[in-house]
């Protein structure tokens, strides 16, 4: 009898033990050196949305990823905590003060901090406040035009952190008291990185502090290229260090306002001029390579970490303010106009993007075979991952066809936005006088045509069959249609206008039977959702648009109404040809990554 309830008692403890969540600390940047360097056992490309949660305001805080809990803050003043692989809320904790500090935990404690210069440390497990502690009054800073505040970090018992009063801050993760602060010239926007039993930190007035752990005395100081520099004299600011530190080996990088990124160990190692354009994020670190992005200048960039030269350079549509992130061979970089790119690390060519409907100053982050990021938008985003998809690597050539003025699916020449995304990488523009040339010139297997407008020349559709666009088709080409397909009007060449229908064109020319030309065919504006192909290839969640076609008649289905009737697919031809059939806003394109994972996809 003593030894079955001795066992009965060992069974209780052992099971509460192994029910207690497991305690663990993080922080931005993954941990108190920052490199933001992510190995995963398999070589996915994460663009693909799992989730997203509507948070109410922007989210420019990075999210925390603990315990199978996604943390962040918004604008609001509202900080999560979302369960990660559902999106489902947790719990939710107001201050009423923006929150774009990101958080760290440890031991069961969440901490952060508000634009009301507060820090707080809540439970993890319901959100219980447990303490706030007060910083000092906002110092002035007129140049201010800045989006992040000073995020926690966690050390031996400690929370380290900067403040808008221009002091950094050591306190006791249990009780919240300030066991010391350390007085700077300037307010402090950068998160503290350690290094060699300091933290490591910029200021506003050019200083990138060493500040000893346990006393909070400096140990040194060193000066950027900024503090030689007079603001006034720019109308801009040219002297903040608001990214935050890096720590590599016996080496720390770290961007600055001034124009430069650095690299140094208390004296600089070396620097590199980004010509003025402000070196806003955090660098990401891989073995040799450190990538970080800039503001004007607009690109995300690789540097050797021994010399300072530049590897490679990516440019993007706007400025990058958000903070690299590196999951195996793989560059993640978020960008004003809010696309967050995907991008090779060793050449820095461009794999994939996802579009989110705003800025994106939030920082990508991984965990669990999801990538998640917040945006402008007021959502956090879930990211899943595939395998490399792309159907041409190398060696293929890529062309937009444009014409002013078709006046067949696009609304206000809503059509130039599709081109001159698709220029901005790298697509060839042609027209009505050029099409058949390059159609017929090119090899169809190793060619991919988008027709940005809706306008198919008479020139590559005579002779039905064996017109130039069906052959090109059937040689291996791939066509891509952004809006409706035109073959399925009959066009006033003069005025580049649908006069009437001819919906035999489309069954004689592509194979595509749509039906006897009236309403049983254009069945009326009706909402379409992406299939599971679809969604992949970045389609948005839903459209309207008023052509269809049975199943039956394509061979890879994107989109249907809601009836079952297919608007959005793929249509194969001999040699591994393939029609291309997407649904482009007619007044405000967007999602525009869809037309280019069309067009380079193996679909």
């Amino acid at each position: 009898m003593h030894n079955r309830l001795l066992l009965l008692l060992v069974m209780i403890l052992f099971k509460n033990c192994y029910s207690q969540p497991v305690h663990t600390s993080a922080m931005f940047r993954g941990d108190a050196a920052h490199d933001s360097y992510v190995a995963t056992t398999d070589q996915l490309i994460y663009d693909t949305k799992a989730w997203q949660y509507d948070a109410g305001s922007p989210v420019r805080s990075t999210p925390l990823l603990n315990n199978g809990i996604v943390y962040f803050g918004n604008a609001g003043g509202t900080f999560f905590a979302i369960y990660k692989k559902s999106g489902q809320l947790k719990w939710k904790y107001t201050t009423g003060k923006a929150i774009h500090s990101s958080a760290a935990c440890q031991d069961g404690r969440i901490f952060f901090s508000d634009n009301g210069q507060t820090i707080y440390c809540l439970k993890e497990s319901n959100g219980q406040l447990l303490w706030k502690t007060k910083m000092g009054e906002k110092q002035a800073y007129p140049w201010r035009y800045d989006y992040f505040y000073s995020s926690p970090v966690l050390y031996e018992g400690k929370v380290f952190i900067g403040g808008d009063d221009g002091y950094f801050y050591s306190l006791d993760q249990q009780s919240g008291k300030i066991v010391w602060k350390f007085k700077c010239k300037g307010i402090i926007r950068s998160t503290g990185a350690i290094y060699r039993n300091s933290v490591v930190f910029g200021d506003t007035e050019a200083s990138l502090y060493s500040v000893d752990l346990k006393t909070g005395k400096e140990r040194w100081q060193f000066k950027i290229v900024g503090d030689s520099m007079n603001n006034d004299n720019y109308g801009y600011d040219r002297r903040a260090i608001t990214s935050s530190a890096v720590v590599v080996g016996n080496k720390i990088i770290v961007g600055a306002r001034d124009g430069y990124l650095y690299c140094i160990n208390g004296e600089q190692i070396w620097q590199l001029n980004y010509v003025i354009t402000w070196v806003i994020s955090t660098a990401a670190v891989k073995d040799s390579l450190v990538v970080t992005g800039t503001s004007d200048g607009r690109y995300v960039n690789a540097v050797n970490i021994e010399t300072g030269k530049e590897t490679w350079r990516f440019r993007t549509p706007s400025a990058v303010w958000s903070s690299p992130l590196i999951v195996n061979d793989k560059v993640y970089a978020g960008t004003f106009d809010g696309h967050l790119f995907c991008v090779d690390l060793k050449t820095g060519k461009r794999l994939s993007e996802f579009k989110t409907n705003g800025k994106i100053l939030s920082s990508p982050v991984w965990s669990d075979g999801l990538l998640y990021v917040g945006s402008d938008d007021g959502h956090l985003y879930a990211l899943t991952g595939h395998e490399d998809k792309r159907q041409y690597k190398e060696g293929f050539t890529k062309y937009v066809f444009y014409e002013n003025g078709i006046n067949a699916y696009f609304k206000n020449n809503s059509d130039l936005v599709i081109k001159n995304y698709l220029r901005m990488y790298g697509y060839k523009l042609i027209g009505s006088d050029s099409l058949a040339f390059y159609m017929s010139k090119e090899p169809a297997n190793s060619s991919v045509f988008v027709f940005a407008s809706c306008y198919f020349p008479a020139s590559v559709t005579g002779n039905g069959k064996s017109s130039i666009l069906r052959k090109f088709l059937d040689d291996g080409g791939k066509i891509i249609m952004a809006g409706i397909n035109p073959i399925v009007y009959q066009f006033d060449e003069s005025m580049k206008t649908p006069v009437g229908f001819r919906f035999n064109a489309a069954d004689t020319l592509l194979g595509l039977d749509y039906g006897k030309g009236d309403t049983r065919s254009f069945m009326g504006d009706l909402p379409c959702f992406p299939t599971t192909a679809g969604k992949q290839l970045g389609l948005p969640d839903s459209w309207t648009t008023s052509l269809f076609i049975n199943e039956k008649n394509v061979d890879v289905v994107l989109g249907k109404n809601e009836n079952g009737d297919v608007s959005a697919f793929v249509k194969k031809y001999n040699n591994g040809g393939q029609f291309v059939q997407l649904w482009m806003d007619a007044d405000r394109p967007d999602r525009l990554d869809a037309i280019i994972k069309a067009a380079e996809w193996q679909l």
